[in-house]
């Protein structure tokens, strides 16, 4: 049987939420009549660890270069690409151009992964305009699809939710036993006997880590400390606040790791203080490895963590809110073994298997 090519097209597979969907998805995609490829508008310098077979990449490197539209179009003509799948903005404009320039009845899919609306006043607008060449969007939450609606004047009927996954044998296979909490801790100097909160993401102002920061002012907890993995450009800012409030002491920046399941090995709690969000992948990981979560009150987050169920809820901003939370959580251990029982039960439903079963009825839809 001759299968059905879909392409999916992204800006570039450098870090990030969307470059890990797309490359786990394609890695374990398995379909009777579809087959997935992915093209990547800009070279990144990690492309060469990615399936040659199932990823192309722009030769050019820079952000702007237009010479990758028509690569983008010479690679469809040659693989008579039926669905272009789009991921960030990028994408989405090149998409769209090539289906009004050259390839009418080519299907058009607009994934929209996380909070691009904020700032983002032309992408909302070129989506209100060209909707019409759109034949659905997929967004990763309800929270983004209201926004889909409200700010970017989807009609509503064109808009999917399916929500994100994590390869949930990557986070509970034998390899873990490998992970000594004891050897984990000590490797980065901490004791069996702190109370370890973990922050992970990008370090910008959207991720709200220096309200976690600032938490630390209300708690008064012996041995307290915070892990934060990841880095970004409010790291330096982020390590002076720390020195101002004297906690330096308290707080590791591990900066980017690769492996984050020993992250998830050494903390006691994870906390997503973000100000926006569309969807908590990290949430969903902490989960899968048994650590309880304390998350921002916000749309994205309230649709994974339900207060007191599956994790604890804070006021948006509301450092003082979120001490009292992580001192609650310190305090009473039958909560946390409760919060820890019921994640692991939230996380069935956030399967890669569940994840290929819901897209593939989405790409059928459309042929």
């Amino acid at each position: 049987m001759v299968k059905i090519k879909i392409l999916h097209v992204i800006d570039h597979m450098g870090l990030g939420g969307a470059q890990t969907i797309v490359n786990q998805l394609l890695d374990r995609w398995s379909s009777d009549n579809i087959q997935l490829l992915c093209f990547s508008l800009r070279r990144s310098n990690n492309f060469s660890s990615y399936n040659e077979s199932l990823f192309v990449s722009s030769n050019y490197e820079s952000k702007y270069n237009l010479s990758s539209f028509l690569e983008l179009k010479n690679f469809i003509i040659k693989n008579d690409i039926k669905i272009l799948h789009l991921h960030l903005p990028k994408s989405v404009l090149f998409g769209v151009l090539i289906k009004i320039l050259y390839f009418e009845n080519i299907r058009i899919i607009v994934h929209e992964h996380g909070d691009i609306f904020q700032n983002k006043l032309l992408y909302n607008l070129f989506l209100r305009q060209f909707q019409n060449k759109i034949d659905l969007f997929i967004a990763v939450s309800g929270a983004t699809r209201k926004k889909l609606i409200k700010k970017a004047g989807i009609d509503e009927n064109k808009i999917k939710v399916l929500y994100n996954f994590i390869d949930q044998n990557y986070f509970n296979n034998n390899e873990l036993s490998n992970y000594s909490k004891v050897a984990e801790r000590q490797f980065i100097n901490l004791t069996s006997d702190d109370f370890v909160i973990g922050f992970a993401g990008r370090l910008n102002k959207i991720k709200g880590c220096d309200i976690l920061i600032k938490s630390m002012s209300h708690i008064d907890i012996r041995g307290l400390k915070i892990v934060i993995a990841g880095d970004g450009i409010e790291r330096k800012n982020l390590e002076e606040l720390s020195e101002n409030l004297n906690i330096r002491d308290n707080i590791i920046f591990l900066g980017y790791i690769k492996n984050i399941r020993g992250f998830y090995k050494i903390i006691d709690v994870l906390v997503v203080s973000s100000r926006s969000e569309s969807f908590g992948l990290s949430i969903v990981e902490a989960q899968s490895m048994g650590i309880p979560v304390i998350a921002t009150n916000i749309e994205g987050l309230n649709e994974i963590v339900l207060d007191k169920e599956t994790g604890l809820l804070f006021k948006s901003g509301d450092e003082e809110d979120l001490a009292k939370k992580i001192e609650l959580i310190y305090t009473d251990e039958n909560l946390r073994t409760e919060l820890t029982k019921k994640g692991l039960e939230n996380i069935k439903k956030y399967s890669l298997k569940n994840y290929i079963t819901n897209l593939e009825g989405i790409y059928n839809g459309l042929f």
